[in-house]
């Protein structure tokens, strides 16, 4: 008798168990999704700073060449580089607070805007 209930509660034990494994499994991200969505954004944020980096060194190249356009084209670029790295700040913020809409919102922003710089940089002089 005793040892009826040691095996039932055994196989109660290890059906539970199962059932744990079970519907661990069968969702996959459960357990992992807030650090796999951060990972994205982290990559998000990344794109984004190789972006406005990029921008400032073709920029420069440029601006000590002496080959802009025009002085007022360049300060317009500076203006936008700096700008960038404002939305890039805004965007770690947003990135921090999980808040993945605003960080792609602000990430497809600073992209568009390296971009431009760096076509503009490297138009010929006038």
């Amino acid at each position: 008798m005793k040892e009826t209930i040691h095996y039932s509660n055994k196989s109660a034990l290890t059906g539970c168990l199962l059932l744990w494994v079970i519907i661990f499994f069968s969702i996959p991200v459960s357990g992992f999704a807030k650090d796999l969505n951060k990972e994205n954004s982290v990559s998000r944020t990344a794109e984004a700073r190789m972006a406005v980096e990029q921008a400032w060194e073709i920029y420069h190249h440029g601006a000590l060449g002496g080959t802009l356009a025009s002085p007022a084209i360049q300060t317009e670029l500076e203006m936008n580089l700096h700008k960038s790295r404002t939305l890039l700040a805004q965007a770690y913020e947003a990135e921090e607070r999980g808040d993945r809409k605003h960080t792609d919102k602000l990430v497809k922003q600073i992209i568009q805007i390296s971009r431009k710089v760096i076509t503009e940089s490297q138009e010929p002089k006038k």
